[in-house]
């Protein structure tokens, strides 16, 4: 019997989070309701986030040379 082997997984990063005792409850919460693990949850709460978090990087990264550069703020 011959068996295809299969495509290693991509590698992903992994972060550890500490998470208050409140959030973790409503985390369980969400998890019980929806069936998505607490892990699931965080990825796509984070990745729904991703591009207002870029946007104010970005701001404060302009902001940042703006003064380094003695502009007065617009």
């Amino acid at each position: 019997m011959t068996t295809t082997p299969t495509p290693p997984a991509p590698e992903r990063a992994r972060l550890s989070v500490d998470l208050s005792p409140v959030v973790s409850s409503h985390l369980d919460h969400i998890s019980e309701v929806t069936g998505v693990s607490k892990a699931g949850i965080i990825t796509a709460a984070l990745l729904d986030a991703l591009p207002g978090l870029l946007a104010r990087a970005d701001g404060l990264k302009k902001r940042h040379v703006e003064l380094a550069q003695g502009k007065p703020r617009k």
